[in-house]
């Protein structure tokens, strides 16, 4: 009774293993075909960077190889050396009554400690001879139009932008905060209940950002993560493509490289401009949740960094941005054709005009995360977008909740400063002034790179609207330095140098011109010390990284003491 069944299955199972052996090398193929695809698109540097950050042993450079390290003759090193310190010396005594003040926050401020490092502008070989002779920390007293008066008296022109906050103007925003402080006196910290300027307030964002509903977050991070959660919530899928080189706050979920110390197996980052990218996002479409976007980096000056040994050219301008509203429209469109959501990181919000990149380059997000110079000089983060992106439950399953909320959410202060911003940008002044803007930076870049070029100095700059960058023409190991000559000269930079500086609406014409003199004798006096020496060498990291990395570890593994 049992033979029957046991020869209709003997039969069966050659049919069986064959169907399953047919089924195997299918996934096997789409598996080779996706891996293929992946690794074509993928930038694998940012992850190989955070690898070896937990290998890489660095050795500081002496002061001798300090002026040296690019292979200088000892008539160019010992014109650096005395040029360095008649710096060094000038500035201690130039700032000696802050000094105390500086060393203290130094020793107890660790966010300030980390950024005045130079990590962002300095490679690390060069940090420790710098930061021993020169202090980039400034103590400020107060600021009157673009001017900043520290607690010495001396005046700088700044151009840091505040991290992309200041993109009205410190007068400008000193209102803002006036508006929000009347809020903060009748309400006090009142949470919970809305005041009916939340409602202005939202009424305002969703018309000019023509979105359907709105979150509020603490800071432009926060924001980020937010929409993250929200496109993965409602797609039901895990993966975030970032495209490399952009920057979208310290969340280790999106941060790309050694800031990084989380292998983030949920993000990919993706070659930015490439065809290879889209075709990755359509050949994986059901696993990406989202496509994560920085319209500024459209300005092009992902390779202004000092922070690198080589030489990278710079290409910024408005040229760029031309270029990059072709990239966009193709990404909006792989996005819409495959149901992956779409986010701008407009964090620096207002930067590029008042509707935003979805105005300048046309091609409108699904979900966008903006921040800084929104709060009206408040910390702030807000995230606009669809009915269907926004909402925190599952309709069909209650139980499933994405629980992205926040205790100021509605906090009076920064809703009344923020309702001072919105009623603002959309007067006919404010279109007028960020038109001037554009139309000012253009003729100062065109006439700032004539007088450089008369004067036979190795830089340009590029600008567009707010943001500008210096180029660099003579190869150096020592590009980095030159913030420090700008500083010298009067010039207030963000901690990230050269790469990213940031006018403001209250620019006057006579502090374009000023800003000029401040370059070209800022350069002027770089070229003369010899930093631009025209027979440098590339610089090797052997003796300053590999051998180093070498002997720590074998010390280690044999029992000898590491630090030795």
């Amino acid at each position: 009774a049992l033979a029957a069944p046991a020869i209709c299955l003997a039969h069966a199972a050659p049919i069986v293993s064959g169907a399953l052996a047919v089924a195997a090398a299918a996934c096997g193929a789409r598996y080779v075909y996706l891996l293929a695809k992946t690794l074509k698109a993928a930038v694998f540097g940012p992850l190989l960077m955070a690898s070896m950050s937990r290998v890489a042993v660095n050795r500081d450079l002496t002061s001798e190889e300090f002026f040296r390290v690019d292979g200088a003759p000892e008539d160019v090193a010992a014109k650096r050396e005395k040029a360095f310190r008649a710096l060094e010396a000038a500035w201690k005594a130039k700032w000696a009554k802050s000094d105390e003040t500086r060393k203290y926050l130094r020793k107890h401020f660790s966010d300030l400690r980390f950024k005045a490092s130079g990590f962002e502008s300095i490679h690390p070989i060069f940090q420790k001879v710098l930061n021993d002779a020169l202090d980039p920390i400034g103590i400020v007293a107060s600021t009157k139009g673009n001017e900043l008066t520290d607690v010495e008296g001396y005046k700088f022109l700044d151009v840091s932008g505040s991290y992309g906050v200041n993109c009205f103007g410190y007068e400008k925003f000193k209102e803002f905060l006036k508006a929000g402080e009347d809020y903060a006196h009748k309400l006090g910290p009142c949470l919970g209940p809305m005041h009916p300027v939340v409602k202005e307030n939202i009424e305002m964002l969703l018309k000019i950002f023509r979105k359907e509903e709105v979150s509020f977050h603490m800071s432009g991070t926060e924001a980020v993560m937010s929409a993250v959660y929200q496109a993965r919530f409602h797609s039901q899928r895990r993966l975030t493509a970032v495209f490399q080189g952009t920057y979208h706050g310290w969340w280790d979920g999106v941060m790309q490289g050694a800031g990084n110390d989380r292998f983030a197996s949920d993000c990919i980052i993706l070659k930015d401009q490439s065809l290879d990218s889209l075709e990755l996002i359509r050949a994986r479409a059901n696993e990406f949740a989202c496509v994560i976007v920085n319209p500024i980096s459209g300005f092009g000056w992902k390779n202004a960094t000092t922070s690198k040994l080589g030489h990278a050219k710079v290409t910024a301008g408005e040229e760029c941005i031309e270029k990059y509203r072709i990239w966009l429209q193709k990404v909006r469109e792989t996005c819409t054709q495959n149901n992956v959501t779409l986010i701008y990181d407009e964090v620096w919000a207002f930067q590029l005009g008042v509707g935003g990149a979805q105005d300048l380059y046309g091609v409108d997000a699904d979900l966008l995360v903006m921040g800084k110079s929104l709060g009206g000089g408040h910390a702030t983060g807000c995230v606009l977008g669809p009915s269907r992106l926004m909402e925190r439950r599952d309709p069909h399953r209650p139980i499933r909740v994405n629980y992205v909320i926040g205790t100021f959410k509605g906090n009076p202060m920064v809703m009344g400063s923020m309702n001072a911003v919105l009623k603002y940008v959309q007067t006919p002044e404010a279109a007028q002034s960020f038109q001037s803007l554009k139309d000012r930076v253009a003729a100062w870049v065109k006439s700032c790179n004539e007088t450089l070029s008369k004067k036979n100095l190795p830089i340009s700059v590029a600008g567009y609207r707010s943001t500008w960058c210096i180029c660099y023409h003579q190869p150096s190991a020592y590009q980095f330095l030159f913030q420090y000559y700008l500083r010298n000269e009067g010039l207030q930079l963000v901690w990230a140098g050269t790469s990213k500086m940031l006018f403001n609406l209250e620019f006057t014409d006579e502090e374009f011109r000023r800003l000029t003199d401040i370059l070209v004798k800022a350069a002027t006096a770089f070229q003369a010390d010899g930093w631009w020496w025209e027979g440098g060498k590339p610089v090797s990291l052997m003796p300053y990284v590999l051998m180093p990395t070498l002997k720590y570890h074998c010390a280690a593994l044999f029992g000898g003491s590491p630090a030795s």
